[in-house]
Order: structure tokens, then sequence, then C-alpha cells
């Protein structure tokens, strides 16, 4: 091996390293986006089996042994067909970039570049047969064919300019970063087809895609840490709504009119309310500041001692059941206790259900935890939420912090006149 193919060989074995370190590292870090992690991650695989293709190509470069030209044709194609498969594979990820950030927009122009890389793959299977495009000679070396060598340039060309506009097209849903990102993964290797047209035996297209999945890779990361940012921001505000919202002064009042009236007519049962209400009043205070999860068990004791002195404000208008099957998970603070709230409040207000009842119901289902609210109260259009105004905050403002939290999520499922039924559902990777 000449030096400059011992240099072409390391970087070769140093690229597909870091991709493999890459891909390990958005492995680690799928939970933020896990579709775009997914198809970046196999973006990242696929570089680091180019790479390595390519080294071991230039390894046995003029190796004219047996094992030495069988190793070298299938190296060969092994670097064309994954150089047309980071193609596709990055403009998935690039499709799911702009899927996210409009809001949902599909785009179907990835399935055009698998079209493209199918139609390479079938052109390199042919080659194979019948050398038309490139073969490799009895001393195990790189021969172009003298009409067809620049079909495997025209169709990386095609499928890479065709990325390019549909991405130009959306770049207003990318960051800066990732505009970088894909114009580099876009034009250098564009750069490299044109340098390999000239010399075909130098790595520079296989360079050219490597440095720009590490581009995508930073842009990757950049994003990541920036989601972080805008999560820690919305739990703040998220808390200060939840500050307001558990310490709302008609329930303290109620509770003392309550008590007051329970002195003159029943002093034990004054006395319970006391330490129920104290106790109810010492765990939000406890949990108001709590940045992470807390046990379900925790959650419910919450819960338990506001039921209790709901249902005796209302008498037997509420009757509270609770079927708890599994306690073995966290959950926000405060996320079944302002559920459990919304069902009094707006399930049973104003006497618009007679023998209501509230059921709080755990269970494991395979590897998530399932937390339910249900009632029996008047329900409501599930349909309102979105503008319903301050009724609806405590419900978005729980499931933010359940999404962002615990990564779970939670659904309502409510019908007028019959009740309403609210799920919480928590991921085994959140346990």
């Amino acid at each position: 091996m000449t030096t400059i193919q011992s240099v072409y060989f390391s970087i070769e074995m140093w690229g597909a390293f870091f991709s493999l370190i890459a891909a390990l590292t958005i492995l680690l870090t799928r939970y933020f986006d896990k579709s775009g992690a997914r198809k970046l991650m196999l973006a990242m695989l696929c570089s680091a089996a180019l790479m390595l293709c390519d080294g071991i190509s230039i390894l046995f470069r003029g190796d004219a042994s047996k094992v030495g030209n069988a190793v070298e044709r299938w190296a060969t194609f092994g670097v064309y067909f994954l150089s047309f498969l980071s193609i596709p594979l990055a403009a998935q990820y690039v499709s799911q970039i702009i899927y996210k950030r409009s809001g949902g927009f599909k785009l179907y122009w990835e399935l055009v570049e698998w079209g493209i890389f199918i139609f390479g793959a079938v052109l390199l299977i042919i080659n194979e047969i019948v050398p038309f495009i490139f073969r490799i000679d009895d001393a195990s070396r790189y021969v172009r064919m003298p009409y067809l060598f620049w079909l495997p340039s025209l169709i990386g060309f095609t499928g890479i300019v065709s990325t390019l506009a549909v991405a130009m097209q959306y770049s207003k849903y990318m960051l800066i970063i990732e505009r970088v990102a894909v114009v580099s993964f876009l034009t250098l290797p564009l750069i490299g087809i044109i340098i390999k047209l000239f010399y075909p035996e130098t790595p520079f297209v296989t360079f050219a895609i490597v440095i720009s999945v590490i581009i995508l890779f930073i842009s990757y990361e950049t994003s990541y840490v920036q989601s972080l940012i805008e999560k820690e921001k919305k739990l703040s505000e998220e808390k200060l709504k939840l500050v307001n919202q558990q310490m709302k002064p008609h329930f303290i009042f109620n509770t003392l009119a309550l008590i007051r009236f329970q002195c003159l007519t029943a002093p034990n049962e004054a006395a319970e309310t006391v330490t129920e209400f104290s106790n109810y009043l010492r765990g939000i205070t406890d949990y108001l500041t709590e940045e992470d999860c807390i046990s379900v068990e925790t959650e419910l004791d919450i819960v338990k001692n506001y039921l209790l002195i709901q249902s005796k404000r209302f008498g037997d208008g509420i009757k509270c059941e609770y079927n708890i099957n599994a306690t073995d998970f966290d959950v926000p603070p405060f996320s079944i206790q302002t559920l459990a709230e919304n069902a009094v409040h707006h399930g049973f207000k104003s006497g618009q259900s007679e023998n209501g009842v509230i059921r709080i119901t755990t269970k494991s289902d395979g590897e998530k935890r399932i937390v339910s609210i249900e009632d029996n109260g008047a329900g409501f259009d599930v349909n309102e939420l979105q503008t319903k105004g301050k009724n609806s905050v405590g419900i978005a403002n729980t499931r933010n912090r359940v999404e962002i939290m615990c990564k779970g999520e939670l659904i309502i499922e409510s019908t007028p006149g019959k009740g309403t039924r609210a799920v919480i559902v928590i991921p085994e990777a959140s346990q």
C-alpha cells in the first residue's frame, strides 16, 4: 500500500468509527424525536458501512490473489450501493424535519429517491454480470468502462439535486444549522462526483458524504439541545400555572366554611376534616417546587385527601372509588389531582349529577402503566377543549407536563350527559 493509500485508509477507518459513535449518540437521545432519530441513525450506519467498504477497497487494491480480487470486487460494489442508499436515507430525515416543524405536512418526495436508489441498485447488479459501468481486473484494479462509466454519477447527481430542490423550497421549517447541514450534504457529494469523473480511484465522494453526514449529526444535536432549553422554559411556565391552579382561594374558603359548620354540628367530623385539609396542604406545598416526577402513591395520597373533603361538601352527591393495581411508576406532581378536580368542578357542579361517582384506576398494560380518572358527570364535547379558555388550562397544563416529564400522553374521552374519562399513559422508558 502506498503512502497516499495509507492516508486514505486511515481517514476511512476514522470516518467509520465516528459515524458509529454518532449513531450510538443519536440512539441515546432518540426520545427527542424518535422517528427523526431513527432515520438519521440509519444514515449514520450507512455512512459507517460506506467508509468501511471504501477502506477495504483501498486495503485490497492491487492484491492479485483470488481472495483479494473477490474482496476488492464486492467492496467496490458496496461503495456504489451504499452511496446510492445514503441519498434516500438523508431525504427521509429531511422530510421528517419538515413534517415535525410544519405540524404534520407530509412530503412523499423521498419515495422518488427510493425509486432512484432501486434503479441504481439494479444497474449495479447487472454490471456484476455484464460489466458496462466498471470492472475489477485480474490485478484487483478499478477499471471504468468506456461508454457508461458516468451513469452512477448521473444517478447520484439526479437524486441529490431533487432533494436539494425540495429542501430549499421548505427551508423555512429548518433551523439555520439544519439548512447548512442539508446544503452541505447535497453539495459536497456533487463536488465529489465531479472530481471522481476525472480521478476515478480517489474517494472524494465518500469523504464528501461522510463530512456532510457529520454536519447533519451536529445539526441534530444542536436541535436536541435547543429542544431541551425550550422544554425547560415550558416546564417553568407550566409550574407557575400549576402554583396558581393548586392554591385556589375558593377551595380553601369553602373548606374552612365546611370545617366551621362541622364544628357547630359534628365536632368529630370537623377534626377529621382538619386532618385531611392539613395533609392536603402539606402535600401540595411539599411538591409545588418538585421538578421531577413523584411516585403515583404520593400523588394518590394528595388526591384522596382532596376528594374526601369534596365528598363531605357534596354529601351523598359524590362517591369515590379506587382500583389501584399498579404503583411501580411515577407521574408528574398534581397530574391526577388536576384531573380529579376537573371531574368535581366541571362534572358535578351546580347539581348537574346526582349519585356521582369518581373512579380512579391504575394498572399495567404490557410495558405501559395506565391511570384513568372516570366520572359519570355532565361530560362535554372534547372538540371544545381548544376554545374553552380557562376551563381547558388545567388539561393543557397536565398534557404538556405528562409529555415533557414522562414522555407519556393524556387522552380525554367525554360524552355530554354521560361523563368523562381521562387516561394518563406512561411508557416503560420513563418508569
